[in-house]
C-alpha cells in the first residue's frame, strides 16, 4: 500500500467562523479616530458580509487578512495589529467566541484508511492550537499540528518534513487561501484542493468546493487512488 498524506489548513478550512476577526478589527481601530475607527469597522463589516467596499479589502484572503489590509490603509503601524491579533488568539483558546468545524469533519476523517498521515499547518499561533481543536471535537485527529507556519514561505520545510523521500504525488494539500496553502505544494507537485469562499477561481487546483464538505468526496477519491 502506498503513502498518502494530507495537509489540512487550519483557519477557514477546518475552524470556522469570523466573530474573533471582529473583535481583532475592533482592537486595531481602536488605536485611531472616532471617525475613521467608525470607517474601518464599517469597512471590515462589509467584507465578512461579502460585500467588500474598499479597494484594500476587495481581493483579502481572511477576515483577519482584511484587518491587516485595513490597518495598512488606515496607518496602524504593524507591532499594533500584530498585538491585537495574537491577543484576540488567545482569547479564543480561553473559549471566546463562536468557532466551529466543518459537518462531519470528525467522521470523514476516520472513514479514511487508518494508513492515511493527516497534518495541520497554520499562521496561528501554536499555543492557541490544541485548546481549540479540543473544543471542535478534533482533538487527536491529526498526526502533526504545526503552528507559526510562516506561510507561504514556511510551507517548503514543512513539505520537506511530511515528505521525507517520498514523492510529492504523495501529499494532498487543502485550504482556502491559495498563495498560502496550495501555491507552493502545487509548485512542488502536490495535489490540491481550493476551498473558494469568495468565488475567486484558481484554475491550478486538482478539486475546488464551496466548502471543506463539498470536497469529501474527491479528497476520499484522491486518497483511494493514491493508496492502491
Amino acid at each position: 500500500m502506498n503513502d498518502a498524506i494530507l495537509l489540512f489548513d487550519y483557519d477557514g478550512t477546518v475552524r470556522l467562523g469570523s466573530e474573533h476577526a471582529t473583535h481583532h478589527a475592533r482592537l486595531v481601530a481602536s488605536a485611531l479616530d472616532r471617525d475613521d475607527e467608525r470607517a474601518f469597522l464599517a469597512a471590515h463589516a462589509a467584507f465578512v458580509a461579502g460585500k467588500p467596499t474598499t479597494a484594500s479589502t476587495f481581493d483579502a484572503f481572511d477576515a483577519d487578512n482584511a484587518v491587516r489590509r485595513l490597518a495598512g490603509e488606515f496607518g496602524v503601524n504593524e507591532s499594533t495589529r500584530h498585538d491585537a491579533y495574537v491577543a484576540t488568539r488567545d482569547l479564543m483558546a480561553a473559549g471566546k467566541f463562536q468557532v466551529w468545524a466543518p459537518k462531519g469533519f470528525r467522521e470523514f476523517l476516520w472513514s479514511l484508511p487508518r494508513t492515511v498521515e493527516i497534518a495541520l499547518a497554520t499562521n496561528a499561533p501554536a499555543s492557541s492550537l490544541e485548546p481549540v481543536l479540543e473544543r471542535l471535537g478534533l482533538d487527536g485527529l491529526f498526526d502533526h499540528v504545526i503552528g507559526d507556519a510562516g506561510k507561504p514561505e514556511g510551507l517548503e520545510a514543512i513539505l520537506d518534513e511530511l515528505l521525507e523521500e517520498r514523492p510529492p504525488s504523495s501529499l494532498l494539500s487543502i485550504g482556502d487561501i491559495p498563495r498560502n496553502d496550495l501555491a507552493p505544494a502545487a509548485d512542488r507537485g502536490c495535489a490540491t484542493a481550493y476551498i473558494d469562499h469568495y468565488g475567486r477561481p484558481w484554475p491550478r487546483a486538482d478539486a475546488t468546493g464551496t466548502s471543506l464538505e463539498e470536497l469529501y468526496p474527491f479528497i476520499h477519491r484522491w486518497v483511494t487512488e493514491t493508496t492502491a
